[in-house]
């Protein structure tokens, strides 16, 4: 597939020549393009800043409690006792087209035996991550991106946020917790029986009160030079975009939770601990869920301190893992993210404290971390409820280092990402559960807009997180077709930068999804077409096969 030139080869050679009979002669190396092009579109459509966050909050806003975050509730006993439930159960009157995600519940429970109601949360959640962590293959192992090689590089790409971050993927929290097996050092064996402790997004601040105690807390001579030095230390450590928002309480979760466990003896004789009820659904795909425990959001309980600023840290997911969405390979790509920032922010905290100041890492967990990436100016909020950047699109994961030293916030930056939204709809149109809302415009949403897991009042397009979870249980693994057909996930070269401009220019923003579509970028957007047409199974193969980076 990769050598045939397509309509797509065509329509991109022939804007290439184009363009660059316009800018340039023939010879000029692809490298000259890019600023020029940057340049241009700076002219055309300017980066606007604001200093107050960009998004109406309505005063009736609360913090969202930790304990209503989606996957949190799974593991809720209450949960398990209702039928999830849809904030719209037919979306069709409103979309126009056949709801592809209404039956999905009901499909669900009958692939763990049960016929004649829909799954609960619990049961849709647990169905997810028993495929989700490699525990059960997926429904679909037999086709071409859900088979166990693609499983086993989703759950590499894993393995440091499941393994050494603490899973706080799913914001349980404060800080993720781990458990390995301890080695006696006298006989190198290994222990059957874990032990439990904090991974890399951890709070302990001790590094940092020593450094205080002995008075060899570093003094930067600005708060300038605090904010330059702290920056690219994030960028060498590894963070791909860097922002500071100053610490706003909104974005605090109202209450922090964790997974309560239990232990389970597994078949070569160690012992984990789960928060749902292994041996029972391995025996007979029943659903037991053990609760949660829960914590008072105090920052100086915890981490001893009050934190003053926020370090919004992105990471950048792969490209060509995203193009095969919504096969398990995407998920590849978004678990190397989750790791990624696991141990980044692990280092940037370190620098911090062995400076003397306070910090912790957060992923998911703490805090919401898009309205925080927002206010810092990494980007702005989609329709699909992700921040969009505007060199990675929404093709990236946040993560936060909270601290106590003085350093100058970032202003909230707007290019035309939600102008583009109202007219684009492509992530919603894309979605196989119509998780995510075609209305044209964002608005302050109301309770009743809301499912159980979203917090009304503040300016937004409404996703529905039992719907889009329900296609994950279904699929085997997460999806990603929101972000993958997104106009904004482009890489870095010149042609795209092309596309982006026209992203940008009200006069065009209406026929820059059309173009967009007829370049062939990121294949079909019906989701049904996406896997009948053998997309998804070309953009596998060609994952596998192709050694060197896509251009």
């Amino acid at each position: 597939m990769g050598n045939n030139f397509n309509r797509r080869s065509f329509l991109k050679a022939s804007l290439m020549g184009t363009v660059a009979a316009a800018v340039a002669t023939a010879a000029v190396a692809k490298e000259t393009f890019n600023p020029l092009v940057a340049e241009a579109a700076n002219i055309v459509a300017p980066v606007k800043e604001t200093s107050e966050f960009p998004y109406t909050v309505d005063p009736k806003y609360q913090r969202l409690p930790g304990n209503k975050i989606y996957y949190l509730r799974m593991c809720d006993p209450e949960e398990n006792k209702t039928p999830i439930q849809f904030v719209h159960d037919d979306v069709s009157a409103t979309t126009g087209k056949k709801d592809t995600g209404k039956d999905l519940p009901r499909i669900n429970a009958e692939t763990i035996g049960i016929k004649g109601r829909r799954a609960t949360v619990s049961e849709t959640s647990v169905i997810y991550f028993a495929q989700h962590d490699g525990t059960v293959l997926p429904l679909r192992q037999k086709e071409v991106g859900w088979r166990q090689l693609d499983v086993a590089l989703s759950v590499a790409a894993w393995s440091v946020e499941l393994w050494y971050n603490g899973f706080t993927c799913v914001g349980s929290g404060p800080a993720g917790i781990i458990q390995h097996y301890p080695i006696n050092p006298e006989t190198n064996e290994m222990a059957k029986e874990p032990v439990v402790f904090q991974g890399l997004f951890n709070w302990d601040n001790t590094m940092a009160e020593d450094k205080r105690s002995q008075g060899m807390q570093w003094k930067f001579n600005s708060a300038e030079e605090a904010t330059k030095i702290v920056k690219k230390a994030a960028r060498l450590l590894g963070a791909d975009l860097v922002g500071i928002a100053p610490y706003d309480d909104r974005w605090t979760y109202g209450n922090w939770c964790r997974p309560k466990t239990m232990p389970f003896k597994l078949p070569n004789g160690r012992t984990v601990y789960m928060a749902y009820n292994l041996d029972k659904y391995l025996k007979n795909r029943e659903v037991e869920v053990f609760g949660l425990s829960n914590f008072e959001a105090d920052w100086v309980k915890y981490a001893g301190f009050q934190p003053k600023n926020v370090i919004a840290l992105a990471f950048e997911m792969d490209y060509e893992s995203y193009r095969t969405a919504p096969s398990i390979i995407e998920g590849a790509g978004t678990g190397k993210a989750y790791s990624n920032m696991g141990e980044v922010s692990f280092k940037l905290a370190t620098f911090l404290r062995e400076l003397g100041y306070y910090a912790v890492s957060s992923g998911n967990d703490t805090g919401m971390s898009v309205p925080i990436a927002v206010q810092a100016g990494l980007g702005e909020a989609g329709r699909n409820g992700m921040l969009v950047t505007q060199k990675y699109g929404p093709r990236v994961r946040i993560a936060k280092v909270y601290t106590d030293l003085d350093i100058i916030p970032d202003k909230p930056r707007s290019f035309g990402v939600r102008e583009f939204c109202r007219l684009c709809m492509k992530c919603a149109d894309a979605c196989p559960a119509q998780a995510i809302s075609h209305e044209k415009e964002a608005r302050v949403l109301q309770p009743e807009d809301c499912g159980t897991s979203e917090n009304p009042y503040t300016s937004k397009w409404h996703v529905d997180a039992h719907r889009c979870n329900s296609f994950w249980a279904y699929n085997g693994g997460s999806c990603g077709s929101c972000i993958s057909v997104c106009s904004w996930n482009k890489i870095g070269q010149w042609n795209h930068d092309i596309a982006r401009i026209a992203t940008q220019v009200p006069l065009v923003q209406d026929a820059a999804r059309k173009f967009d579509e007829w370049f062939g970028y990121n294949g079909p957007v019906n989701p049904e077409e996406r896997i009948e047409s053998g997309y998804v199974t070309n953009m596998v193969n060609d994952f596998w096969s192709d050694t060197e980076p896509t251009k």
